[in-house]
């Protein structure tokens, strides 16, 4: 499986919001930094969490599959059909989340920070599971 360092880099991204989390953040408690910068820290922890997940859940098919299907799991991400509905995907999936982004900032100006922080965790979810559907939709048309 290529590409093995970007678990490291991922894995160490969170240790470090994990300590900037316990150790920085609730020094800020009086200032007006406070609610932003924990809201940005448990957001960046969370997706790396998701992203390691993803990784780890890569890494045991990858583990489980014979010589041949590791083959055929390089193959598939080289290929250019895949490539293809990969790149048209994300870009679907980007105009949705640049809407979904302007809809944010209005809802974010009539609103504070805890409910904006929940905004932005749900435009999170609605890329990536917008990634997923087209992505789906592109392989069945192709």
């Amino acid at each position: 499986m290529k590409g093995d360092w970007k678990w490291k880099v991922a894995y160490g991204a969170l240790m470090l919001c994990a300590f900037w989390k316990v150790t920085v953040v609730p020094n800020m408690q009086g200032s007006s930094l406070y609610q932003p910068m924990k809201a940005g820290v448990m957001s960046a922890g969370w997706v790396l969490a998701v992203y390691l997940f993803y990784w780890y859940t890569r890494k045991k098919q990858w583990e489980k599959a014979s010589p041949e299907e590791r083959r055929e799991l390089e193959r598939a991400e080289t290929d250019e059909r895949n490539q293809f509905l990969w790149g048209q995907a994300a870009c679907f999936s980007w105009q949705i989340m640049l809407f979904s982004l302007a809809a944010a900032g209005v809802v974010m100006s009539a609103l504070d920070c805890v409910p904006g922080m929940l905004m932005v965790v749900v435009l999170f979810g609605v890329q990536m599971l917008s990634y997923l559907a087209r992505l789906r939709v592109l392989n069945q048309r192709f």
